[in-house]
């Protein structure tokens, strides 16, 4: 391995010095095409939540040349030719066409012409911008680059800029607000005197050493448009879609753009994999559906957003307008479980939270199965311990061990209960050494051999001691229960 990193580093220095001798031509033929022919100009345009017209000049002159854009860096024979526009002008070519793409994923464009032929790496941008209003009359455009993907693959180092414009396309109208913004720096600020809620605002980035340019989606400030929903609600079907609705009076002034322009966008958090869908405006609600079935990743909280022209305005939140949106969570069906939950910081107002859909085997087993009742408590004198009385129903024949786990079903801390006179088991579990990492929701779980049980808040403890704050003897943690789609669980903070 290090003879072949050595050899490596060695080509590289070679590259390098050939290249200060002989200038650009030799790179521009190594990673803008090849020999044969020479790429320039390459502009990705942003159509919709993922797709892209690429717009290229090429000096391939009159050649019949075809025109390729693949996933691999090999054309395979099942691979057809794109029908890409094409102008000639002298001895150079542009062509454009429009690609849905995976984001973040990297594609090969290739020129082919009898045995000439020229390829260059394009990778889809992975960005989703937003712009949030200062209390200074400032704004900050959000460049909101996911996580996951190499950024440097279509943005130069300093190669961010904010555009604005009166037109929903971008041309040479559109006025530069701000350029050189590096490619770490994840917002540009829009000056007071440029915010305009009737104009344009777009994502500019350069790549390649500015020989690439990639243009986001016009993005606007959706304040007024967020202003006219009056509703939200989202909901799993018994069919298993994921229906969000929003509720839009047709009194609004955006109402005749609604049906062409709102989007349900559901994706994960790197943005591989999208799903958008269209909307049905009718009677002053909008209606966007997702079929749950489609989703690939177990257990992988997907992002649900509402796009407005294929730019990003928000996430669903938990409530809006003080109002809960989620009306059905959960619907189990063939053995899986889909749901939709919420993220936010904690002690966020609920408007703050973003929902998610998942789904995941349902393997789930509840102790209200197995017992008639179990009440839960908490102390921390002397030392933090969980405590739980237990009446078991008739049928169960071994009494139950209560557990600490962490997500799978190693058992973090557990003990096995005492029988009280009344027929009732009297567990009592410290939790101290157990609890290891700060922050992390732990399971609360009785097993009868190796079958947990969860236990569901509701069923098992009061509401003074499910909100207390539970202070350790010298007052380095707190301990507090939490609930998770209706699942008791426990966590600790350090003071």
């Amino acid at each position: 391995m290090k003879n072949i990193i050595k050899i490596a580093l060695i080509t590289v220095s070679v590259l390098l010095l050939v290249g200060s001798l002989v200038g650009c031509s030799l790179f521009e033929q190594i990673f803008l095409g090849g020999y044969d022919y020479t790429f320039s100009d390459i502009v990705l345009t942003q159509t919709g939540v993922n797709e892209f017209n690429i717009q290229f000049t090429a000096n391939c002159g009159y050649d019949d040349v075809d025109v390729y854009f693949t996933e691999g860096s090999r054309i395979s024979p099942s691979v057809s030719p794109i029908d890409a526009e094409r102008k000639v002008n002298g001895s150079n070519v542009t062509f454009n066409f429009t690609k849905t793409l995976d984001l973040g994923e990297s594609y090969y464009l290739w020129l082919i012409c009898g045995d000439k032929e020229a390829k260059i790496s394009i990778t889809a941008p992975s960005m989703f911008p937003n712009i949030t209003l200062n209390d200074d009359g400032t704004a900050n455009f959000n460049f909101r680059y996911t996580y996951g993907v190499a950024w440097d693959a279509f943005c130069d180092p300093e190669g961010k800029a904010i555009y604005k414009s009166n037109s929903p396309v971008f041309d040479s109208t559109a006025t530069k607000i701000v350029d050189g913004i590096e490619i770490t720096v994840e917002e540009g600020v829009i000056p007071a005197d440029m915010l305009d809620p009737n104009c344009y605002y777009f994502s500019v980035s350069t790549a390649k050493e500015g020989n690439m340019k990639v243009i986001s989606r016009p993005v606007m400030i959706f304040d007024n448009l967020i202003s006219q929903i009056k509703g939200i609600s989202a909901k799993i079907t018994n069919d298993l879609k994921l229906q969000v609705e929003v509720e839009i009076p047709v009194s609004a002034n955006i109402s005749d753009l609604v049906s062409e322009y709102l989007q349900l966008v559901v994706k994960t958090d790197i943005a591989d994999e999208i799903y958008v869908a269209d909307c049905v405006y009718a009677n002053g609600v909008a209606t966007m559906t997702v079929d749950c079935t489609q989703l690939i990743y177990e257990s992988l909280w997907y992002d649900m957003l509402l796009a407005w022209n294929g730019a990003i305005v928000m996430d669903v939140p938990k409530a809006f307008g003080g109002m809960p949106t989620i009306t059905t969570s959960t619907v189990k069906k063939d053995g899986v479980i889909y749901s939709i939950t919420s993220w936010g910081p904690d002690g966020a107002p609920e408007s703050e939270h973003m929902l998610k859909v998942y789904f995941e085997e349902d393997t789930t087993r509840f102790v209200d199965e197995i017992c008639k009742s179990y009440l839960v408590t908490f102390t921390t004198d002397p030392t933090p311990t969980l405590k739980v009385v237990a009446k078991f129903k008739d049928n169960v024949s071994a009494p139950a061990t209560l557990a600490i786990t962490a997500g799978d079903k190693t058992k973090l801390a557990y003990t096995s209960g005492t029988q009280n006179d009344d027929g009732t088991y009297t567990y009592t579990l410290a939790v101290e050494d157990a609890l290891t990492a700060e922050g992390n929701w732990y399971d609360l779980r009785f097993f009868i051999g190796d079958t947990a049980y969860e236990m569901s808040k509701d069923s098992c403890i009061g509401y003074s001691d499910y909100a207390a704050k539970y202070y350790n003897s010298d007052n380095t943690r707190v301990y507090e229960f939490r609930e998770w789609n209706g699942l008791l669980k426990l966590m600790f903070t350090n003071v």
